[in-house]
């Protein structure tokens, strides 16, 4: 059994940085998974990266454990290290993972097995003591191989960096580094799941826009000001600003006068960050902020509209009646950001992680939701006409009720996770598309299990191989539906009868 466990958890993936399954095969002492060879050294072998190239390797591993973590059954791979992370960079920096031999599929959560699988010092406390895994337990084992790779430290000799308390104080080690990346590294490396990134998505989000070596002053705010010259060249200027710094002298055109005259404004705009400060009914239209941290600020009737707020911390944030229609927002963190009223019609919200955000009747049309990340998300009679929700993963609770979805795009949309668990009845609490308006929408793919539909309009929607098991779909309007391949095992047919694809059996009990 748990041969054939290892076997269909290696087999089925398929990516290509994780070389592919050729076959296996049971020994004495133990099950050999065979698999494809790739011409590229692991990282246990003493190689020279610079620290930027220690960050590339970081994206590209946490995209393979995006991609695992977005399986049906999430996949947790357990072993983690410098020895199972190949790196070939004779043209560029191209990353394999290997050695799936401890992996197990799951559902939000793995249990660990009886026995503890992998390798001291880079399992996470969690794994240790035996207790449940979660998606941000690989995590963990990848922060303690970075350390390795940017401190020199030998696998066999992480221990000596590692406390009583399971902590590693990166800071003395790495001096050199920024103080952001310093503090990715230290969440990567909690020894406690809740004060870590919940899963990759969120670790990948949260790296990509950061400097892993502090740039010159001087430099990072020659840098700034040409995107914000950039960023206005096709404005109308109403006046001119000077600055100058040393002996070079610099002028910057600037749209609106206004952005000078705000403190706040102007202290966003010069240092791309302004934690809980004061910012309603700023005009920042067309402004570039990109990875600024807007976290707790008051942005309540803000006009961002067609703002670059791409990898923005909007953490917390009020943004009630804010104009973001055109926005960029790609990676960026709304995580208990305040939307209500909100115009988000165009915006790109594309790997976007929005958690505990009340859009109920928000105006999302056109918007991009693209490999977004979503959870206790309330989008009760919003409208998402139009709206591209291809490959979306949904964590917990989900309302979608009375919400206009005509011609929305969920090709391969992953609305399993809102269930929290596998429900095999009409058992739909958590995750709601009654009478919500699907009429020509794509669902192509999209897992659908155990989801109401009551009264749902699909006229004409693409549900080509799309899984309704055990959903409830009673009074839903299918004309003109495509139904190719679709899944229907215990769902409620429109008509009010259950479908069962082999007829059930009825016993009669003896006297």
């Amino acid at each position: 059994m748990l041969m054939s466990q290892k076997l269909n958890c290696y087999s089925s993936l398929n990516h290509a940085s994780i070389p592919r399954y050729l076959g296996s095969f049971e020994t004495p002492t133990g099950f050999c998974l065979i698999q494809e060879y790739k011409k590229a050294p692991s990282l246990a072998q003493p190689r020279h990266f610079t620290p930027e190239e220690i960050k590339q390797i970081a994206i590209a591993v946490l995209e393979i454990l995006m991609y695992l973590q977005r399986q049906r059954q999430t996949v947790i791979h357990r072993d983690i290290k410098p020895e199972n992370i190949l790196v070939d960079r004779s043209r560029q920096i191209k990353v394999y993972l290997v050695d799936f031999g401890f992996a197990r599929r799951g559902g939000g959560e793995v249990a660990a097995s009886s026995v503890v699988k992998g390798t001291l010092g880079f399992m996470p406390p969690e794994q240790l003591f035996n207790r449940k895994l979660t998606k941000a337990s690989d995590l963990y084992s990848l922060g303690v191989t970075l350390i390795c790779l940017l401190t020199k430290t030998k696998s066999i000799e992480i221990g000596n960096l590692i406390d009583k308390d399971y902590r590693i104080n990166v800071k003395p080690l790495v001096p050199k580094l920024s103080r952001q990346f310093i503090e990715w590294l230290s969440k990567m490396t909690a020894p406690s799941l809740q004060e870590r990134y919940p899963n990759a998505v969120a670790a990948l989000t949260a790296l990509k826009p950061i400097e892993v070596v502090d740039t010159d002053p001087i430099q990072k705010l020659l840098i700034h000001l040409r995107k914000l010259s950039d960023s206005f060249s096709d404005a109308v200027l109403a006046r001119k600003q000077t600055l100058v710094i040393g002996t070079t002298l610099i002028v910057v055109g600037v749209g609106i006068t206004s952005y000078w005259q705000n403190r706040h404004v102007r202290q966003l705009r010069n240092t791309q960050k302004c934690v809980e400060c004061n910012l309603q009914n700023a005009n920042l239209r067309d402004a570039y902020l990109e990875g600024a941290d807007l976290r707790g600020a008051n942005l309540k009737k803000a006009n961002l509209e067609g703002a670059f707020l791409k990898s923005a911390k909007l953490n917390g944030a009020n943004l009630v009646g804010a104009k973001l229609n055109g926005a960029n927002l790609v990676n960026a963190w709304l995580e208990w950001t305040r939307l209500e009223n909100t115009n988000l019609s165009g915006a790109n919200l594309e790997m976007t992680v929005l958690v505990g955000i009340n859009l109920a009747g928000a105006d999302l049309r056109g918007v991009t939701l693209k490999h977004a990340t979503l959870a206790n998300v309330n989008l009760e009679g919003a409208n998402l006409e139009g709206a591209n929700l291809e490959h979306i993963s949904v964590q917990r609770a989900f309302n979608l009720r009375r919400a206009n979805l005509k011609n929305a795009n969920l090709v391969r949309a992953n609305l399993f996770d809102a269930l929290g668990q596998r429900l095999e009845g009409a058992n739909v609490s958590n995750f709601d598309l009654g009478e919500a308006n699907l009429k020509g929408a794509n669902l192509a793919g999209a897992s659908l299990i155990g989801i109401n539909l009551r009264g749902a309009n699909l006229e004409g929607a693409n549900l080509e191989r799309a899984d309704l098991t055990g959903a409830n779909l009673k009074d839903a309007n299918l004309t003109g539906a495509n139904l190719i391949g679709t899944r229907w095992e215990g769902a409620i047919l429109p008509n009010g009868i259950r479908y069962y694809s082999q007829p059930r059996r009825t016993y009669r009990r003896r006297n």
